[in-house]
């Protein structure tokens, strides 16, 4: 049974539950969570934080000193099962920008995106940003599970030859979150049997690792949650002047080229999902003579091995 205290609550030294107004104190060390506390799916470990309203939030373990920040009172409304923050504009799914204030800690950004998993995908890719791919890439597009898109991204962030000045730099996740709610799944826009292999591919994932069991539950919506990215897209960017048309080329397919020598791809990577830094004199950042940029975007992240384009 789960203790009488929230799961995944802040404690203090005294390892006692605080007061919603008190000051943060101290986390437990991940490492000594109970198994009944813990999950692991495509490769990544999450504590396991059931909600006292029937909600369910799941921290990665990379992102556990995060914890007060990703407390569900601190960006969800419960009352209206709405994101407490800013829908961003020019993004074709639902995102947020919400600000977290943990009592006694700084405040920090988060980026809420609610996961369009077995949804259709509304692909369109300009000639001009990416070029050429394999017709069963596009034929396969499928908006990842929040689940596995969180594993491919941790992979791809931790690849072996991502290393070094010239890295890839990618926003970083930190939890995913389910409301309670229950909604049919004509309202959900889902496909019930791609939604189904979804599952599959969860549950034989998870086969006797020996934690908790992660469901995914067609009737219920997936949050996505990421630490946010200062700056603005490179679109953005473009349009201030900051930099020309044949620079956005250039950055747009830079960074495919950068995905492809990981061995990913993104199907819709454009130049909205790519930040870069403004610097005070007006121009943008750059390191060891490259313009500094993040991608943000990875519903549509796929692995392959090989590059080669038909």
């Amino acid at each position: 049974m789960w203790p009488p205290r929230p799961a995944c609550s802040v404690v203090d030294g005294k390892n006692s539950p605080l007061p919603a107004t008190a000051p943060v104190r101290e986390l437990p060390p991940f490492q000594i969570l109970p198994p009944e506390r813990r999950a692991r799916a495509f490769g990544v470990d999450y504590a396991v934080c059931p909600q006292p309203d029937g909600g369910q939030l799941w921290i990665s373990q990379p992102a556990w000193h995060w914890s007060p920040y990703l407390q569900t009172e601190r960006w969800w409304d419960k009352e209206n099962t709405a994101v407490l923050g800013e829908r961003l504009a020019g993004s074709t799914g639902t995102v947020y920008r919400a600000r977290s204030t943990p009592p006694g800690l700084p405040p920090r950004d988060l980026v809420v995106k609610f996961s369009r998993v077995a949804q259709d995908v509304p692909l369109f890719i300009p000639d001009d940003y990416l070029e050429s791919l394999p017709r069963s890439a596009v034929a396969d597009a499928r908006f990842l599970s929040p689940f596995a898109e969180f594993g491919l991204l941790h992979q791809l962030r931790n690849n072996i030859l991502n290393h070094g000045p010239h890295r890839l730099r990618t926003k970083m996740p930190l939890a995913v979150y389910s409301p309670p709610e229950r909604y049919p799944l004509w309202q959900t826009g889902r496909h019930k049997d791609i939604f189904r292999t979804h599952q599959e591919a969860l549950a034989e994932d998870q086969f006797e690792n020996g934690l908790t069991t992660i469901m995914l539950d067609p009737e219920r919506d997936y949050l996505e949650i990421f630490a946010w990215i200062d700056g603005i897209d490179a679109e953005e960017a473009s349009q201030r002047g900051m930099i020309d048309d044949d620079m956005l080329v250039l950055l747009t397919r830079s960074s495919n080229h950068a995905l492809a020598r990981l061995g990913y791809r993104v199907l819709d990577n454009k130049p909205r999902h790519l930040i870069v830094r403004p610097r005070p004199d007006g121009t943008l950042l750059h390191r060891h003579g490259r313009l500094v940029y993040t991608m943000i975007d990875f519903e549509l992240l796929q692995q392959h091995e090989d590059t080669a384009t038909t």
